[in-house]
């Protein structure tokens, strides 16, 4: 029975992870920088120090740029490898959270869990993208089920071998968090199982009382950090060696501490941010939260008495809500650990109330689930009407593709909501599952790709047509990060308009890609130019909510040209 849920979930996140992992295009965010990364890494040969654009990498370890790298040498260069490191720990981090909930509630909750997480858009849309963001959480998690299975978990006597078992993979994990993002893969499934872990020493839960039983405890955090170590630490030995103490100063502080208590990389935000976002982050699911509603009141009253794998669960989610919250560095993708122990409460609450472990389904409509799945319906068929609405924005894709992909989202979202006040109740799970399938793969053929080169890769047809690739190209507000990626060759970063007219006036041939406007604002300050090529582009990577509302191409769609300093052999785009 656990084989056939397990084989339901891989194909469940084939379906939301892995297909189309190759499109879009690499986007002009963060994902550019591990993509061409992992490209240096293989052209340069460098195992050890990551670069992008020709320049040192210190900002991230390696790991990421290790997984995408062993992916082009199996495949080839491209944005399914690129990819496939955040899919894999998707599904790494489905069954993680299927095995979690299994081992403390039952087969039925794992598989809802699994589910749930496997069809979460904030999972749905990082596994698609090359960022660490959720390789990290698929450790952290790991490490963190594993660590309180060790030392939390009541446990038989004489099942010594099978804790050392779990510590072992706790440590493992740990050191693999390490190496993904840095101390924050420690610092999280610490902070969460070390006060667990001291309540129950000192509660006398454990065998013997809790002064007897502390050097058994430090026996085992020295396992768990030498097994991390033991993982982590020859990476960041290799690069001290290479380029001296300064780095550790340089990742330690600057890139974690300051990034943690400054505002240097990220503009502050307030404290409540991750509020919406852990709510997005959960849709569809995230409306049946409400559930949640009865059994906290209850609790809250002293009616009833919160379990203990309740408690743990709830500490899980809210270490790494509060701790990103508190930080001044704040990104969506930061709080992706907080949704495991969220997904199998959810599943939890929602066997409960839909009575998915009795023989025979009950016949009554429960009026919260009912309202509940309304609210996830009529999400999914507004996010439908907004992709109507955009496709004014969507350069390139048919209008009959958009068609259907917004009937598919209406169809999702309707299915949803009639389930939830049918007598069929107990099939909401199912019809969630579904729609969110459907949502994801609307969404990702008809929002996110289009037939063809994607702008970013015919701009980088344009410079690479345009002179061999000793010729300087800069670049200035556009394309910022991914460019180099389709190009294959680095590029000059231009901070200002005065920069790129002293570039254009080099006495050497070099191009510079800007916007239109920008080019525009060149000419009338007699800057001698020529136009190469143009392209219209969306940036995708950065889309936002009111983008959706109120689309606008003359404001959304960017005009982004190619110009260089000496002619092509037709008319300039400006008279000298």
């Amino acid at each position: 029975m656990t084989g056939s849920r397990v084989a339901v979930l891989i194909g469940l996140c084939g379906l939301t992870f892995f297909v189309g992992l190759g499109r879009p295009a690499i986007t002009d965010s963060d994902e550019a920088f591990y993509a061409e990364a992992a490209r240096e890494m293989v052209d340069r040969g460098d195992w050890v120090t990551p670069h992008y654009n020709d320049q040192y990498r210190f900002e991230k370890p390696v790991l990421y740029y290790w997984l995408a790298a062993v992916g082009y040498l199996t495949v080839g260069v491209g944005e399914g490898a690129a990819r496939f490191p955040s899919a894999l720990a998707g599904l790494v981090l489905v069954l993680t959270t299927f095995a979690c909930a299994r081992r403390w509630y039952d087969e039925r909750t794992g598989l809802l869990a699994g589910a749930i997480t496997a069809t979460s858009f904030g999972y749905v849309a990082v596994a698609r993208q090359a960022l660490p963001d959720l390789v990290l959480a698929a450790f952290i998690t790991l490490a963190t089920w594993t660590a309180l299975e060790a030392l939390v978990a009541p446990r038989p006597r004489g099942r010594d071998r099978a804790r050392l078992w779990w510590l072992a993979a706790s440590g493992v994990a740990l050191g693999a968090a390490f190496l993904t993002k840095g101390p924050v893969g420690v610092a999280l499934p610490a902070a969460i199982v070390g006060p667990l872990a001291l309540r129950r020493l000192w509660s006398g839960e454990s065998a013997g009382a809790g002064a007897t039983r502390m050097p058994r405890l430090a026996g085992d955090v020295a396992l768990l950090t030498t097994v991390c170590m033991v993982v982590a630490a020859p990476w960041f030995v290799a690069m001290t060696s290479v380029h001296g103490v300064a780095y550790l100063d340089r990742f330690f502080v600057a890139e974690n501490l300051e990034r943690f208590a400054t505002d240097r990389y990220n503009v502050a935000r307030p404290f409540w941010y991750y509020v919406p976002i852990v709510v997005g982050g959960l849709l569809p699911w995230s409306p049946l939260m409400l559930l949640w509603c009865r059994p906290v009141w209850r609790v809250l009253q002293r009616a009833r008495q919160a379990q203990p794998v309740e408690v743990w669960l709830l500490l899980w989610a809210a270490v790494p809500f509060v701790f990103f919250s508190i930080s001044f560095g704040k990104q969506p993708r930061y709080v992706l650990a907080v949704l495991p122990p969220l997904a199998m409460l959810l599943a939890r609450a929602l066997g409960r109330r839909l009575c998915l472990d009795a023989p025979v389904a009950p016949v009554r409509r429960d009026p919260l689930v009912a309202t509940a799945g309304v609210c996830s319906g009529v999400i999914l068929c507004a996010l439908g009407l907004l992709v109507y609405r955009a496709q004014s924005l969507l350069d390139g894709v048919s209008a009959t593709a958009v068609l259907a992909g917004v009937a598919g989202l209406l169809a999702a979202g309707g299915s949803v909501a009639f389930v939830a006040v049918s007598r069929r109740q107990h099939w909401l799970p199912r019809a969630m599952v579904t729609a969110a399938v459907v949502s994801t793969l609307a969404v990702q053929y008809v929002v996110l790709s289009r037939p063809g080169p994607e702008p970013v890769q015919a701009m980088a047809a344009l410079v690479r047509a345009a002179g061999p690739s000793s010729q300087a190209y800069g670049r200035y507000r556009v394309f910022v990060r991914n460019l180099v990626y389709y190009a294959r060759r680095p590029h000059v970063d231009l901070s200002s308009v005065e920069q790129v007219a002293a570039f254009l006036g080099s006495n050497d041939p070099v191009l510079s890609v800007v916007t239109a406007a920008d080019m525009e604002q060149l000419r009338a300050s007699g800057v001698v130019l020529y136009e190469l090529g143009r392209v219209s582009y969306l940036n995708t990577g950065n889309l936002r909510l009111s983008t959706l509302l109120w689309p606008d191409p003359g404001v959304h769609l960017e005009t982004i040209v190619l110009v260089s300093n000496r002619s092509p052999g037709r008319r300039p785009a400006a008279t000298p």
